[in-house]
């Protein structure tokens, strides 16, 4: 087993170390082009670098076996010595390849001084501090033989993070036992054809038959299978066969979030025996496990529509559908009744339409100086020297897709106005939502050049500007540009228009080779929120210890900047003999001083009751690592926010801790309080409270 693994003396991987030196060169010169002393530019990148990453040791395991899993262990004596306290893992495979990951024993420490979060969805061996979990395990104590874990690409990564480790390691009873295979991808391919511009639309068409009297089959999948599927998406399979086939389905697996109650609430497989999605021509509505599914269809053509409106999700379904000849002498199918919902994201027609409308809109739009978007003095007219792009997405069409800036550089939209040998190009997204939706930004891709090397400034005219409108013309609230991902994006309202301002063939000014970004978008009514349940259409989420006992929580649009004039809750419920420890891995809110209206300060407020709690102060400002535990069974954190400033928000790790049985809930109100006082009082304070205690004893 020893050529299964290599574990690098180095605590970055390549790819890494490359940034890490790049941000060292960038921040070797101040402002006015003088070098920094040496050890100042360590210190400096090495106070940068940690913002983006923490500084772990690493394990690599890319042990091949087609027949057999390979196996993952790690125990005290790896985590001792660990850099920072924390152990990074990745099991990586060829590109073509995903991870299938199994964990078969974990023994942590309680009170989750030792926690493993989980990263199935990485494209290269790094985790940035900013990379949100998809799940987080902690204060486990058992053997687990859940089903496994899929990537949804060639890497998954594990991070471990030890709080207070102890220093030998006979003391130290840690254990993670998993094992690994990797799978071929092109066994989860779905083998229809992409809606262009969708996220999980396809069309699946009845071919002639071939001498085998083949009319056409293959298989469909949920979006990222076997990997979770993605929260708040909705995805529409349309099959069309030919006049004289009708056709067949066979679910050979589907795993939806359990149902509380009977019926499907939030995630459900909705099957239609039309081209459409008649409500009176629904076959069956699927959401819960059931033994191997076979659905037929009255005449040519089914739709399958996948609604994922819940917070959390699962591994999805993987089917099988197959275009039958009729039998001789069989009547062609009635026409259907009248629709009353219509699948508008997989209905040709109307897309057609759409497009012929928006190209009309494009025109005029585009020949109006009121909705041009303020540049310098050489693009004083955009309007007249861009090539014309717009491109709309509406709920009301798809709740998720992805859009990109490659379109630009075909020949079609070369026509641009030629500056400095370059041709200029532009276009405009435009998202609408319905309320209470908003709409959320994340980017995949992403380098337009700055304004030179080494710069972290935008150029206007080479640039992605989050715009708004204000008086009917566009004004740019922020310049987007570099090599790394912005942050994700999410609109105060139900609106949101970004605008690609570029450049083609560009002028880089570092060493990626992509130009433009590649970005997907959503439209949410959670807040970006993808933890708890949410309490109607308010940013209100419930944690419940008899649904998980730990787990993640974190502010709105999270790792983004939270939203402006904003109030949301996180109410924790435990059992009789519980409390609730919060342990904040990040906490980043704007406000200063008391963290009152006085200073316009947004804070965090912790209260033991649905009131205000006297004994916790506010919290605002850029906290280190801090923990805080109820004083009983019920918790509850609130974040209030403003229309001044907005920041990052906070991450943190939320524990339901059993108590020991001679603790009395009211010592645990006694130890809170008093917590709750050695947290908040100044330095100066806690020492004379201390040297009081010393003299009466």
């Amino acid at each position: 087993m020893e050529s299964g693994f290599t574990v690098s003396l180095r605590p970055l991987t390549m790819v890494a170390a490359w940034l890490a030196l790049g941000l060292a060169v960038a921040l070797s010169w101040t402002g006015n082009g003088q070098e920094l002393p040496q050890q100042q530019q360590q210190q400096v990148a090495s106070s940068k670098q940690s913002q983006l990453w923490l500084d772990c040791s690493c394990l690599h395991f890319n042990e091949r076996n087609s027949s057999q899993w390979g196996e993952l262990a790690i125990n005290a004596s790896q985590a001792l010595g660990a850099k920072n306290n924390c152990l990074m893992i990745f099991v990586g495979g060829l590109d073509d390849e995903l991870v299938a990951f199994q964990l078969e024993q974990m023994q942590l420490r309680p009170g989750c001084l030792d926690s493993v979060d989980v990263f199935p969805h990485l494209r290269e061996p790094v985790i940035e501090n900013a990379t949100v979990a998809e799940d987080t395990f902690c204060q486990h104590s058992r053997n687990r033989s859940a089903t496994p874990i899929y990537s949804a690409g060639r890497l998954l990564g594990l991070r471990l993070r030890f709080q207070q480790p102890p220093t030998k390691e006979d003391t130290w009873n840690l254990t993670l036992k998993a094992s690994y295979r990797f799978l071929k991808r092109e066994n989860f391919q779905t083998e229809g054809r992409l809606v262009p511009h969708s996220y999980c639309d396809f069309y699946f068409f009845a071919s002639m038959a071939g001498e085998d009297g083949n009319l056409g089959q293959g298989y469909f999948h949920s979006p990222r299978f076997p990997a979770h599927y993605p929260a708040h998406i909705k995805c529409a399979y349309k099959f069309i066969g030919r006049p004289d086939t009708h056709v067949e389905l066979l679910f050979e697996e589907l795993q939806l979030p359990p149902v509380a109650t009977g019926g499907c609430q939030l995630d459900a497989v909705t099957i239609f025996d039309a081209e459409s999605a008649h409500m009176s021509a629904v076959i069956d509505v699927l959401c819960s496990p059931c033994p191997t599914r076979r659905l037929v269809s009255s005449g040519p053509d089914m739709l399958l529509e996948f609604n994922a409106s819940s917070n959390r999700t699962a591994k999805g379904f993987r089917g099988k559908f197959k275009f039958i000849a009729n039998e001789p002498g069989m009547l062609p199918p009635p026409p259907p009744p009248p629709a009353v919902l219509e699948a508008a994201s997989v209905a040709v027609k109307q897309e057609k339409l759409q497009i012929q409308q928006q190209q009309q809109q494009l025109q005029q739009s585009f020949a109006a100086k009121a909705n041009s978007l303020p540049m310098d003095g050489e693009l004083s007219k955009p309007g007249r020297l861009f090539e014309p792009c717009k491109q709309t997405f509406d709920t009301r069409v798809n709740k998720s897709g992805t859009f990109d800036s490659n379109q630009l550089f075909l020949a079609k939209h070369a026509g641009g106005a030629v500056i400095g040998g370059s041709r200029v190009l532009q276009c405009r997204y435009e998202f609408e939502a319905q309320p209470p939706e908003r709409v959320q930004i994340r980017f995949h891709d992403f380098n337009v050049p700055t304004e030179h090397e080494n710069s972290t400034g935008c150029q206007p005219g080479d640039a992605l500007h989050v715009v708004t409108q204000v008086r009917g013309r566009y004004e740019t609230q922020e310049l987007l540009c570099g090599a790394f991902l912005p942050k994700p994006l999410m609109s105060n309202g139900p609106k949101m228009q970004l605008q690609f301002v570029g450049r083609y063939p560009p002028t880089m000014t570092n060493k990626v080779q992509y130009y433009g970004f590649r970005a997907e978008y959503r439209f949410l009514s959670n807040f970006g929120i993808m933890s708890g349940v949410q309490q109607g259409q308010e940013c209100a989420f419930v944690y419940n210890s008899s649904e998980r006992i730990s787990g993640l929580f974190h502010s709105p649009n999270f790792p983004g900047y939270y939203l402006e004039n904003v109030v949301c809750h996180y109410y924790f419920y435990g059992a009789s003999d519980e409390r609730v420890v919060l342990h904040f891995t990040y906490f980043d809110v704007e406000g200063i001083g008391a963290c009152d209206h006085q200073t316009a300060s947004d804070y965090v407020e912790f209260s033991n009751f649905m009131s205000t709690d006297r004994k916790y102060s506010r919290y605002c400002g850029k906290i280190p690592d801090f923990e805080m535990k109820s004083g009983g069974r019920f918790f509850r954190v609130t974040l209030h926010s403003n229309d001044r400033f907005v920041s990052i928000g906070f991450r943190a790790l939320y524990t339901f801790e059993t108590l020991p049985i001679n603790n009395s809930i009211a010592d645990l109100r006694e130890t809170a309080s008093m917590q709750s006082f050695m947290s908040s009082a100044p330095a100066q304070m806690i020492s004379n409270f201390y040297k009081l205690i010393f003299c009466y004893i």
